[in-house]
C-alpha cells in the first residue's frame, strides 16, 4: 500500500480520500492519473498489490475513504474471479470507474454494478456513452484517453534503427489465430453473428459497432453478447492491421508491434515488439505514424502517444478525435484507407509540413490532453457526484 505524496503542494477546500485497488493489466500504465490526483491535492491510498478480501475489508474499515477510483479493467477482474458480491458493493464504499476499452463488451458483467454506489462510469466515446444510457446506465461520463503520461511519452532523439517514413506501432496476429483463440465452443448462431460481422469489415474497409450491429438481434446483456464483443474485438484488429498494409500499395511501412503474422508482403518490414513504455523513440524516429481506432467515434489512445512525442499522427476519422485535435492542423485525418497512399506521398515530398503539424499536435497535447488534465476534469465531477 501507498500514499502518493502531493509534489505539487497545491491544497484543496475538500480533499477526498481516495482508495484505489491494483486488479488488473497495465496498472503502471495508468498509475500517473492517480499521482495527477494527488498533486491536485486529493489524498490518494493506492493498493498496488492483490490482497485477499479480508486484508480489503481491514483497509476499508480502518480509514474513511470518500470514494475508489478503480480502472474498469480491475473492475471486470474482481466480478469475474470473486465468488461474493463486488466488495465496494457489499462494504457500502462509493466508486468510479475509468475505462480505457470498451464497457459494453463487459455488460454481462456489469449488470451486477449498475447500483447507486457505482456513482460514475467514465468513457472515452460519445456514441457508447448514448448507448449506455440507453441501457438504462446513470453518470456515465466523457472522458477522453486519462492515462497519457508526459513522462513515459515525449520527444526523443530519432534513433537511425528506428527512422523510417511511415510506421504502424501495432500488434499483428493472423486472424484465424483470433477466431481460434477467441470462439472455443461457441454455437452456430454465434459463428454465424460474428462472421456475418467480419465479413462486413473486410467490405467496408473499417471497424464496425458491436452495439449498434447486433443488439436488436442480442440481448446485449447476455454472455453470448459479451463473448461475440470481445472475440470480435481482437478478429476486428486483426483484419484491419492487414488492409492498412494492402492500403500502402507497395509503399514501405515498418510495423513495431509484438504478434506472430507471417508478412509476405515485401513493402512490409517488421521490427521487434517493443513494451509499451518504450515506444517514443518508435514515435520520434518516423515522419508519419499510423493509427487506427476500434472505437465508433473516440479518439484512440496511440494519437496522444504520438502527439506526445511531437511527431505525426494520421488516422481514421473519429467524430470525437476532430473536435480533440484539428484536422490537417494538429493530426492527419482519412475517411477511407483508399486515401492513404495520397497522405503518404504528400508528406514523404513535404517532411517540412509533417513536422509543422508534429510541432501543433504537440502543443495541443501539453496544453489540453495530459494525465493531469484529465484528472482536474474527473476532480471536478467528483467534487460534484459526492
Amino acid at each position: 500500500m501507498r500514499i502518493l505524496e502531493n509534489r505539487t503542494g497545491m491544497t484543496r477546500t475538500r480533499p477526498l480520500r481516495i482508495l484505489s485497488l491494483l486488479r488488473g493489466r497495465w496498472d503502471e500504465q495508468r498509475a500517473p492519473a492517480l499521482q495527477a490526483l494527488a498533486d491536485l491535492g486529493h489524498e490518494v491510498v493506492y493498493v498496488e498489490e492483490i490482497l485477499q478480501r479480508d486484508g480489503y475489508r481491514a483497509l476499508i474499515n480502518k480509514i474513511k475513504f470518500d470514494v475508489a477510483v478503480l480502472w474498469g479493467s480491475s473492475l471486470q477482474n474482481f466480478l469475474m474471479t470473486d465468488s461474493e458480491p463486488f466488495l465496494l458493493e457489499e462494504m457500502g464504499l462509493p466508486y468510479v470507474t475509468l475505462w480505457t476499452d470498451n464497457p459494453i463488451k463487459h455488460l454481462f458483467l456489469l449488470k451486477d454494478v449498475k447500483t447507486p454506489l457505482h456513482r460514475g462510469m467514465f468513457v472515452a466515446d460519445t456514441r457508447v456513452i448514448e448507448q449506455l444510457e440507453d441501457l438504462g446506465f446513470d453518470n456515465v461520463f466523457y472522458l477522453p484517453p486519462w492515462h497519457i503520461d508526459s513522462a513515459h511519452f515525449n520527444p526523443v532523439a530519432s534513433d537511425p534503427q528506428l527512422a523510417c517514413a511511415v510506421s504502424f506501432a501495432t500488434t499483428v496476429t493472423p486472424f484465424d489465430a483470433e477466431r481460434r483463440k477467441w470462439r472455443m465452443f461457441w454455437d452456430f448462431r454465434m459463428n454465424a453473428a460474428a462472421d456475418a460481422m467480419i465479413t462486413e469489415v473486410r467490405r467496408i474497409g473499417d471497424y464496425i459497432d458491436i452495439f449498434d450491429t447486433l443488439s436488436e438481434n442480442w440481448d446485449p446483456w447476455s454472455l453470448s453478447f459479451s463473448l461475440i464483443a470481445h472475440a470480435t474485438h481482437f478478429e476486428q484488429k486483426s483484419i484491419v492491421r492487414e488492409q492498412v498494409m494492402e492500403a500502402m500499395k507497395g509503399r514501405e511501412l515498418h510495423i513495431v508491434g509484438i504478434g506472430n503474422a507471417s508478412i509476405s508482403l515485401p513493402n512490409i518490414k517488421m521490427q521487434p515488439g517493443r513494451h509499451w513504455n518504450e515506444l517514443s523513440p518508435v514515435y520520434s524516429s518516423a515522419l508519419i505514424n499510423l493509427n487506427m481506432s476500434g472505437w465508433p467515434r473516440s479518439c484512440h489512445h496511440r494519437v496522444f502517444q504520438t502527439t506526445a512525442c511531437r511527431a505525426l499522427c494520421v488516422t481514421d476519422w473519429r467524430d470525437d478525435a476532430v473536435k480533440l485535435y484539428e484536422p490537417d492542423r494538429e493530426v492527419v485525418y482519412f475517411r477511407s484507407l483508399t486515401e492513404l497512399p495520397e497522405i503518404v506521398d504528400r508528406f514523404t515530398a513535404d517532411p517540412g509540413s509533417a513536422r509543422r503539424i508534429a510541432e501543433a499536435g504537440y502543443r495541443r497535447f501539453t496544453a489540453h490532453h495530459t494525465a493531469a488534465h484529465r484528472m482536474a476534469e474527473l476532480s471536478a465531477i467528483l467534487d460534484r457526484l459526492l
